[in-house]
């Protein structure tokens, strides 16, 4: 859609480019377009305009700011591309390598891979109040929270549906990348100074994507076995998943006994674990046997009630965690969440585990 005031004044050559630029693009890139067009009318003088109009230039979609066809190269140009290298004093790179062997996305990484990483990283600088990603743009850069916090939300037809805080250490801006599509959540500086380490598109690819996507997906089929979580959006899945660590017992090992402080969150990925309880005798007896998709430890994180049974393995077990300060990180509210399917939560309230 062509600027009004420009048609006016310069009919001759406002039609044509008008007329172009959507069958160009295709019906997407065109709504783009028209954005793009309405931003920039905002900032740039109509003189600009004229030059770039007398020049007779191809069709742009992209006349604003946002990045129309960021996300058209193909996996094997990405994994094929060389990740650069940006230039970093003794402090800088200790400080990155700290903040990665701490970060869910990296941990895997071995320390080739782990350098790699740093060495592609850029430091950006964010004020109180800027917007560091917006829901709907095209994603350019995946960053990772080295100094202040960031306030992330989702929002769904002007409503805000889903929020959290970023805090050191944190990451974000990875779903666009990964997934070819417009950025999934606003995030917002909430401090000054704030800042990050950037990672571009490109590099993100090489080095993270294929390794970050097979665990993303194994673990999402697994949320999406756990019945109150099943509850959760895609986005707050997804988030879950990133954030979920993987540890290993033994056959008789315990994990968690009666009466202790709950602090970590089970989701049983292989193996059996037996759960008992004492009565007001104080004899303990079997209550429940959890397998593959089973989950525990929910009621203690939720309520800061002590742990009403104790969890013993048999045989190999491998679980999925959450520890209690990332459950309520990631989870958010989570009494809000169980309010969606109340019967839910009822009836696993009742296990009392």
């Amino acid at each position: 859609m062509a600027d009004p005031d420009l048609k006016k004044k310069y009919p001759d050559q406002a039609g044509p480019a008008s007329a172009e630029a959507p069958a160009e693009a295709g019906g997407a890139a065109a709504e783009m377009a028209e954005a793009s067009e309405d931003e920039a009318s905002e900032s740039d003088n109509d003189d600009d305009y004229v030059g770039e109009m007398d020049e007779a230039p191809p069709p742009v979609v992209n006349q604003g700011r946002r990045r129309v066809s960021v996300c058209a190269e193909s996996p094997s140009e990405s994994m094929n591309a060389t990740v650069k290298v940006i230039p970093k004093n003794e402090t800088e790179t200790e400080r990155i390598l700290e903040i990665l062997k701490k970060n869910v996305l990296f941990k895997h990484l071995d320390p080739e891979q782990m350098n790699t990483v740093k060495d592609a990283m850029a430091l950006v600088d964010f004020k109180d109040g800027d917007a560091i990603i917006k829901q709907g743009d095209d994603g350019d850069n995946f960053y990772v929270l080295d100094e202040g916090t960031v306030h992330c939300e989702v929002k769904k037809d002007e409503e805000v549906v889903f929020q959290m805080d970023y805090g050191v250490g944190d990451s974000f801006g990875e779903l666009a990348i990964m997934y070819n599509a417009p950025r999934a959540a606003t995030c917002t500086a909430s401090s000054s100074p704030c800042k990050l380490w950037a990672l571009d598109r490109v590099s993100f690819k090489v080095i993270l994507m294929k390794t970050t996507i097979s665990k993303r997906n194994i673990y999402k089929g697994f949320l999406q076995q756990v019945p109150i979580l099943a509850q959760l959006t895609e986005y707050e899945i997804l988030t879950i998943a990133d954030a979920l660590q993987e540890e290993s017992f033994t056959d008789g090992e315990v994990i968690c006994k009666q009466g202790d402080t709950g602090e970590t969150f089970y989701i049983i990925k292989e193996g059996t674990a037996v759960c008992s309880q004492k009565n007001a005798a104080g004899a303990e007896g079997e209550v429940a046997r959890l397998e593959n998709g089973a989950y525990f430890g929910e009621i203690a994180l939720l309520t800061s009630k002590p742990r009403q049974a104790t969890v013993s393995v048999v045989g190999d077990l491998r679980c999925l965690t959450l520890d209690r300060k990332t459950f309520k990180r990631v989870m958010g509210p989570l009494q809000d969440i169980l309010m969606r399917s109340m019967d839910h939560y009822n009836k696993f309230q009742a296990a009392n585990i």
